[in-house]
């Protein structure tokens, strides 16, 4: 039985952390239970319920014991009086949680960012609350205090667990990308704030500038809006492009 594990990301207005949160629904969780006949699989996660005629300790159990949980290093058909229940583990169980992180960034070049080792910074976790990571450059490599690049992060949030069991370990893993667009993000809203101002020059007033900074305010609306549905690499040509117009103009003739 897999995690079906989930995230959700909040980037902080200083542009200097994403907030990772744990949406998992089903950590410590059970489904139909395994008897007679039916199949041990090799490496999921198991809590036995009842033991008669198979000796789990063979296949990665500490013990016969009711209740101890353990990971499978082998396939067997339950015997007579023999009683697994498939799960899922609990946050106590936790051995390893990492995340990998590889950000593509608006000079469209990937680079691979260190290992975050979760369960080291923000464990032990006793509850799903205790889920909740906070991501800053100096986490991921960069300088301390500095600001998220812009980019797609492509990110591989892994967990690892053994229950009891002395043998193998299982590892569930989640791969996802999310948009990162705090800098330009803030480049843009100065644009648009300057506009009330443009607007009350004179005749003289440099009207490109606030037609410019309409386009970048619809630009930047159109990445949010397109962000839950659109391509990862259409999300990159937005930022891309909207980057270039921050800082070199449109090149638009208004």
């Amino acid at each position: 039985m897999d995690l079906t594990l989930a995230l959700t990301y909040q980037q902080q207005n200083d542009n200097k952390a994403i907030v990772l949160t744990d949406t998992t629904t089903n950590w410590n969780s059970t489904t139909t239970n395994l008897v007679e006949t039916d199949d041990m699989v090799d490496g999921d996660f198991y809590e036995i319920v009842t033991q008669s005629t198979i000796d789990f300790t063979t296949y990665g159990a500490p013990d016969n014991n009711v209740g101890t949980r353990f990971v499978g290093n082998g396939t067997t058909t339950l015997g007579s009086g023999d009683e697994l229940s498939p799960v899922t583990p609990t946050f106590a169980e936790i051995d390893t949680l990492t995340l990998d992180t590889t950000i593509t960034g608006v000079d469209e070049t990937a680079t691979v960012k260190d290992q975050v080792d979760l369960l080291s910074e923000f464990g032990p976790f006793a509850a799903q609350s205790d889920l909740v990571f906070t991501i800053t450059a100096a986490l991921l490599g960069d300088t301390a205090d500095s600001l998220l690049v812009d980019g797609l992060y492509a990110i591989t949030y892994t967990v690892t667990y053994s229950g009891d069991g002395v043998t193998n370990t299982k590892t569930d893993t989640l791969v996802t990308t999310i948009l990162v667009y705090g800098q330009v993000k803030v480049a843009t809203y100065e644009k648009l704030r300057a506009v009330s101002t443009l607007y009350m020059c004179s005749d003289g007033c440099p009207s490109p500038e606030i037609n410019e900074a309409d386009l970048c305010g619809a630009y930047l609306s159109g990445i949010e809006n397109g962000a839950y549905t659109a391509q990862t690499e259409e999300l990159l040509t937005q930022l891309v492009v909207l980057d270039n117009i921050i800082t070199n103009g449109s090149k638009i003739t208004w």
